[in-house]
């Protein structure tokens, strides 16, 4: 599911119908930024390039030369120099298109693959990308592993409706798969935009992930984003979460979210997996 809109009406009922009630952000206490989400109610959008996954909405792409209209190519080339550099005169943009237009002819596959290297190595490309990523379950035992303090941090259980009218971006699930992305050389490639930033490789699905994602850092919104204390339906503590850190969580989510129940997990007897328990 990837839902983009203008209204939230326009995707309420599919985001309440097809998606948890509650969704979880693990954390640890120890990280001060990581403490904001419950002392100044903020969702952090990460930049792509500060991800543990390398390839995260930067996928590999598996160049495809179909037939290419080659007076077709030249027109987007002269299209992507003028808006790249809007500096050039006529005669020296078109110097650079033919440039640019036999190095295609003769290696299309090697010219797009050093130019996707290029593009994806540099930071700047993705400045006004930001995810949120969120989980499907508070008994996800390699999350509570790797991003909740190894079962020592805690987890924030938002209404998923409520976070994602707060936040207010592009929402959906991520689509575990290692096929590479098909690009269509000189093709139309716009259909790729949902695998671009929604696709992850298999290695990565026990991560249960439903993400939010914008573009526009930098130019209709920041980084750091809140959301209201009603979004925030339950917070959850780690099997090994200190009682001082469960006392301090308390005594802060009291003045942010007054009323908020707070669980700790336990080990099931007899199975393997989590419950949880009301502290």
């Amino acid at each position: 599911m990837f839902i983009p809109y203008r209204d939230f009406s326009e995707v309420e009922r599919d985001i309440r119908d097809k998606n948890p009630e509650v969704i979880y952000k693990y954390r640890t206490w120890e990280d001060d930024y990581h403490k904001r989400i419950i002392t100044e109610n903020e969702a952090w959008f990460a930049h792509p390039h500060s991800l543990n996954d390398p390839y995260d909405i930067r996928p590999p792409y598996n160049f495809v030369v179909d037939s290419i209209n080659w007076d077709i190519a030249r027109m987007k080339i002269r299209r992507a120099g003028r808006h790249y550099e809007p500096g050039l005169s006529d005669e020296e943009l078109e110097r650079e298109v033919e440039i640019r237009l036999q190095a295609i002819m003769a290696d299309p596959i090697t010219y797009f693959q050093r130019n996707r290297e290029e593009y994806v190595n540099d930071r700047r490309n993705y400045d006004q990308i930001g995810l949120f990523s969120c989980c499907k379950t508070f008994s996800n035992e390699p999350m509570w592993a790797h991003y909740g303090a190894n079962h020592c941090g805690f987890s924030v259980g938002f209404n998923t409706v409520e976070l994602a009218r707060a936040l207010h971006c592009t929402v959906g699930e991520v689509n575990y798969s290692d096929a590479p992305i098909d690009y269509y050389v000189m093709g139309d490639n716009a259909k790729n935009l949902e695998n671009e930033i929604m696709q992850k490789a298999t290695r990565w699905s026990a991560e249960e992930e439903l993400r939010f994602i914008t573009v526009g850092i930098g130019i209709t919104r920041e980084r750091a984003a809140k959301f209201p204390s009603g979004a925030v339906s339950e917070i959850v503590f780690g099997l090994n979460t200190a009682k001082r850190v469960q006392d301090e969580i308390k005594a802060a989510a009291a003045i942010r979210f007054p009323g908020v129940p707070t669980y700790q997990v336990r080990t099931r007897q007899g199975a393997y997996g989590f419950d949880k328990v009301a502290v």
